[in-house]
C-alpha cells in the first residue's frame, strides 16, 4: 500500500506543477511620469507589415502600435518603426521615428516623445511567440505649454502582438 500512496502524491505533485506552468501571464503596460504611475491592463499591440507591393512609400516597413487605457481614462499610446532586423529585438529610439505619447482626456493634453519633443527608449526584451516584453524611459513634453517636460522611469510592457 505504501509504494501506491507514494505514486499518488507524486502524481499529484505533478500535477499541481503542471498547472502553474500553464497560468495567464499578465499583459500589462506600466511607467512613472514624475510621480505618478500609469498602469493599463491588456495593452493592443497591433503590427502593420510592410507593404512593398503598392507605389506609397510610407508603408515600406513594418510599425507596431501599442495603446492601452489607464486607471483615470488617460490613453497611452507607442509606436515604433521596424528597422532592418525588424521589429522584434534591440533599442528603439525616438529620433529615429518611434513615438510615446500619454494623452489626457480630462484636460485635453498629451504629453509627447518623439523625433521633435522630449526624447524616447525602448529596448525589447524577449518575443516569444506572439509575447513581446520591453522596458522603456524617456522625457515626455507638453506641446501646449501647460506642463513642464516630465521623466518617463520605469516603463514596462508585456502584450500579445497581432496582425494588422
Amino acid at each position: 500500500m505504501r509504494p501506491v500512496l507514494t505514486i499518488v502524491c507524486v502524481a499529484l505533485l505533478l500535477s499541481a506543477c503542471e498547472k502553474e506552468r500553464h497560468e495567464e501571464v499578465r499583459k500589462f503596460i506600466s511607467c512613472q511620469m514624475d510621480s505618478v504611475f500609469f498602469i493599463g491592463e491588456n495593452p493592443k499591440a497591433v503590427i502593420t507589415r510592410a507593404n512593398l507591393t503598392d507605389t506609397d512609400p510610407n508603408n515600406d516597413i513594418d510599425k507596431l502600435t501599442i495603446t492601452a487605457r489607464g486607471e483615470k481614462a488617460e490613453k497611452l499610446n507607442i509606436t515604433l518603426i521596424g528597422s532592418s532586423e525588424g521589429l522584434d529585438q534591440g533599442m528603439f529610439y525616438s529620433q529615429d521615428g518611434n513615438k510615446f505619447s500619454v494623452y489626457y482626456d480630462k484636460n485635453n493634453i498629451t504629453q509627447l516623445a518623439d523625433q521633435t519633443y522630449g526624447s524616447f527608449t525602448l529596448a525589447i526584451r524577449s518575443v516569444k511567440d506572439s509575447l513581446v516584453e520591453a522596458v522603456f524611459y524617456g522625457t515626455a513634453v507638453d506641446t501646449s505649454g501647460t506642463f513642464v517636460p516630465k521623466p518617463v522611469t520605469h516603463g514596462f510592457l508585456r502584450a500579445i502582438i497581432t496582425a494588422n
